[in-house]
């Protein structure tokens, strides 16, 4: 072992205050799950799974003094983990770390007995007001009958059958016929709906199935909104623990699902002949790519992030913006990462700000035009919906009040966005008010 250095990283540094007890310990239910593999960051950082499955991201340096808080004295845990990492460490500067790095991260208890804090964090776009439909025990067992859909040479046999059926729809046979008897017959747009619901359950068992698969444990499936739509959500926050291909298949998961239940529909219409399972086919196929979408938090986001292996990219759109601004030096958030990582970052962050500011800049456009003639759609809906409850037909009122429902959503969703974007925009410039406020009062007193 090398000769140990005194020079103490900007980490430990901190006031000098007496040391009390009791000694730190990490809360009960805490796992530490290692280095980060294939991160795009210079220093890979070290996760640690809080007691509430939420992860964190710490240095090498707090990782391994919080690896050896299992309730040892802060002398010996300084004297360990120093050991370990070649530093002079202090118990004191253990005591710090407990107190003012680790507690607030929701690690270690406060030291006056409270109850720890675990808050949550609220991401950019991110799933609102979840709640669990699937528990994690259900949820193991069913992956762990799926995951055997994985094997490699079935995934081969599944995604060339899948290009077969794309090819004999797409140049000899349509989806035409499908279609009209949809047109015609409303039951059927309802049992279609209803079998969409199920195949984005399904799409959900594909990415826990992919986790499992890999060695990681994947948790609750449930629903939350996004914006204001209704989605499903998989808990596989445990697949950080894989490498970079284990990552991937955990993403790539759901969509594999849905091209079974693609392949599934097209084999019950060759059994049957009937024209509007290859409907579902289609339908299939457009939730496939709409979850390749990079700029939103779908699947193409999270396959984005884990091939540049940079964790929340929506964190570091104000980092790089800021950083291309000439003259300034790069922030810390963007010098962190490796020159390939900060590359590829950048151009996700130019074309997300770009695809996001056309949105917006059409929705100013043509929203007068979109409401107006949404306002028309949704009076034809409600009409249908009290013709059909005067007819007393449950399946007409149903599909016109879906309809209806389908109406408001994008309206309300556009309307949201528009005042996140407005209240985002007039809190960033309150905060630089104050800011020029603080230093103009600061050069006024330095001048009297």
């Amino acid at each position: 072992m090398s000769e140990m250095t005194d020079l103490a990283p900007a980490e430990l540094v901190m006031d000098r205050r007496p040391v009390s007890p009791p000694p730190p310990r990490l809360l009960e239910d805490t796992e530490l799950i290692g280095q980060v593999a294939g991160s795009g960051l210079r220093k890979p950082p070290y996760l640690v799974r809080r007691r509430d499955g939420q992860m964190v991201q710490l240095s090498q340096l707090l990782y391994v003094i919080a690896g050896h808080m299992d309730g040892r004295e802060l002398t010996a845990i300084a004297e360990s983990a120093g050991a370990k990492l070649e530093l002079r460490i202090t118990p004191e500067q253990v005591a710090y770390v407990a107190e003012r790095k680790l507690t607030p991260l929701g690690l270690i208890a406060p030291r006056d007995g409270s109850a720890p804090k675990l808050e949550s964090v609220n991401a950019l776009l991110g799933l609102r007001f979840r709640v669990r439909l699937i528990p994690e025990r259900v949820v193991n067992a069913l992956a762990g009958w799926l995951r055997a859909l994985f094997f490699p040479p079935l995934v081969i046999v599944v995604l060339a059958a899948l290009a077969a059926c794309d090819i004999w729809l797409g140049t000899s046979h349509g989806v035409g016929a499908g279609l009209t008897a949809l047109i015609h017959h409303p039951a059927l747009v309802l049992a279609l709906l209803g079998l969409m619901v199920v195949s984005l359950v399904f799409h959900e068992l594909g990415h826990a199935a992919a986790c499992r698969y890999g060695g990681a444990r994947p948790g609750r499936i449930g629903a939350g909104l996004y914006l204001v739509w209704p989605a499903f959500y998989t808990d596989v926050t445990d697949s950080y623990r894989l490498n970079k291909t284990g990552r991937l298949r955990t993403d790539l998961g759901g969509v594999y699902f849905n091209a079974l239940v693609a392949l599934g529909a097209t084999g019950a219409y060759f059994l049957t002949g009937y024209e509007p399972l290859l409907v579902l086919v289609l339908s299939q196929q457009l939730l496939m790519l709409d979850q390749f979408i990079p700029w939103l938090r779908l699947d193409g986001y999270h396959i984005i992030s884990d091939l540049i292996g940079v964790s929340d990219l929506f964190s570091r759109i104000k980092p790089i913006i800021s950083s291309l601004v000439p003259g300034r030096g790069p922030h810390p958030r963007v010098s962190e990462l490796k020159p390939w990582a900060r590359a590829a970052v950048t151009i996700w962050v130019l074309s997300t700000v770009l695809v996001l500011s056309v949105i917006g800049v059409s929705f100013i456009i043509y929203a007068p035009t979109y409401f107006a003639a949404a306002k028309h759609s949704l009076i034809v809906q409600l009409n249908g919906v009290a013709h059909a409850a005067q007819i007393a037909s449950p399946v007409n009122l149903l599909s016109n009040a879906i309809g209806a429902v389908m109406l408001l959503l994008p309206a309300i969703s556009t309307v949201l966005i528009y005042l996140l974007l407005c209240r985002g925009i007039g809190t960033s410039l309150a905060h630089r008010r104050v800011r020029l406020d603080l230093t103009l009062a600061t050069a006024r007193r330095n001048e009297a």
